[in-house]
């Protein structure tokens, strides 16, 4: 029953509305599959293993009949800290943020705000004189690819070409009910060469002249243990242009559609703007844009009378721990002034999301000026459709009708 449950999970079918099967999956404290990867669901159950030295993410740990990718790096590249363990991870997790946050850079992040900012005005001005548009493709998208080529010290003109590539890249056959897809992983290994490919040129422009962007930074870093490796370099920059937009676009999108189906919490926002970090905090809770981490068992771990044996897949599901009733009061309803959204969306431990505050800061402007300047924001559709992956949940498009789009406030952000 389980392994059906889980297998329903994946499905397509079952993206509007995962979260009667992510119930059931909570009553067992770990859910084991036909090829015995074990799922685990609850919040503590997933908080716990998060942090357990004893879950490796490296999936090339797992035994050979597990259903996972080994999560391979594109040619010439080298496996990034995301599937590294310590002390592989904290060296080159290090190398990275001592130019993107603290303790080095503490405020590069909030040095990027009028950067977003201008963005955001500028593609909701762009919706002025439109009755309906597609939020997804006309501003949820857009604008996380431009921050991260931003980062990066891409061209924004390049945007367009990468953006459709580093979403092909992470349309992973392996969470799918057929993992083995030929076609799929085809395509999804001709776009990593792609970027590969792009970015090694890239890295060679910037060696020769550089900006004060993070990747002509770590090019140039003589600092402790710097510089990176070419392949190491490669990995991580591809790595930040992925992940510094798949799961905001997201994010963003998913905001908007939990505010439009709660009309009374959409006009507390309107009224109190300030409640767009709360609403940002209850949509990562609710509806968030990773659903699924896979992980690796490097010794025997016991979880209430289940033992998850060494070198077993392990699937986290996120998802479903934010809705455990045990750990939130009402868990599916959609507060934005919930005193406690303690969600995991951003994981734990060390490998707790290397781009949060940003990806936060981005969420929080752009729901704070959509829900200010969009007059009677309406759904066209209900469900919208979704993206293929079960483990990066969000809408492919999410059409919105309107009355009109109200003027950009000459203050930037007119409401903290």
């Amino acid at each position: 029953m389980a392994s059906t449950l889980f297998k329903r999970v994946l499905h397509t079918d079952s993206r509007p509305h995962p979260w009667p099967l992510y119930a059931e999956l909570r009553k067992e404290p770990v859910s084991v599959q036909d090829d015995g990867t074990c799922v685990v669901s609850g919040y503590d159950e997933v908080s716990a293993l998060l942090r357990d030295p004893r879950i490796s993410s490296d999936r090339g740990k797992a035994t050979p009949h597990s259903r996972l990718g080994t999560g391979a790096p594109a040619p010439g590249t080298a496996p990034t800290f995301l599937v590294r363990d310590n002390p592989t991870h904290d060296q080159l997790r290090g190398l990275a943020q001592r130019h993107f946050g603290p303790p080095a850079r503490p405020g590069f992040v909030e040095s990027l705000r009028p950067m977003v900012q201008e963005l955001i005005r500028d593609h909701i001005d762009q919706l002025t004189g439109s009755s309906e548009f597609d939020l997804v493709s006309e501003f949820s998208y857009p604008i996380p690819v431009r921050v991260a080529c931003h980062l990066l010290g891409v061209p924004p003109e390049d945007a367009a070409t990468l953006g459709p590539l580093g979403e092909e890249a992470v349309s992973s056959p392996e969470f799918l009910v057929d993992p083995h897809d030929p076609e799929a992983a085809a395509a999804r290994n001709h776009a990593q060469q792609e970027l590969a490919e792009y970015f090694v040129a890239h890295i060679e422009r910037l060696r020769k002249k550089p900006g004060q962007d993070m990747l002509s930074r770590m090019i140039h870093d003589d600092g402790p243990g710097s510089p990176m490796s070419l392949p190491e370099l490669l990995s991580t920059a591809i790595m930040l242009f992925i992940g510094g937009h798949e799961t905001t676009v997201n994010l963003i999108s998913n905001s908007m559609l939990l505010l439009l189906r709660h009309p009374e919490q959409l006009a507390r926002l309107q009224a109190d703007p300030s409640l767009a970090d709360g609403a940002i905090e209850e949509t990562l809770r609710l509806e968030p844009s990773v659903h699924l981490r896979p992980r690796v068992a490097v010794d025997d771990i016991v979880i209430g009378d289940h033992t998850i044996p060494k070198g077993s897949t392990v699937i986290l599901a996120l998802a479903a721990a934010n809705r455990d009733p045990r750990r939130f009061p009402d868990p599916d309803t959609f507060d934005i002034t919930r005193p406690d959204t303690s969600h995991l969306s951003f994981g734990a431990g060390i490998h707790f999301c290397f781009g949060a505050g940003l990806g936060r800061m981005e969420s929080q402007i752009a729901v704070r000026e959509l829900t200010r300047r969009l007059i009677n924001p309406r759904l066209s559709q209900d469900p919208p459709p979704y993206r293929p992956m079960p483990d990066l949940r969000g809408p492919s498009a999410l059409r919105i009708t309107v009355d009109g789009v109200r003027p950009a406030c000459p203050d930037p952000r007119p409401h903290t």
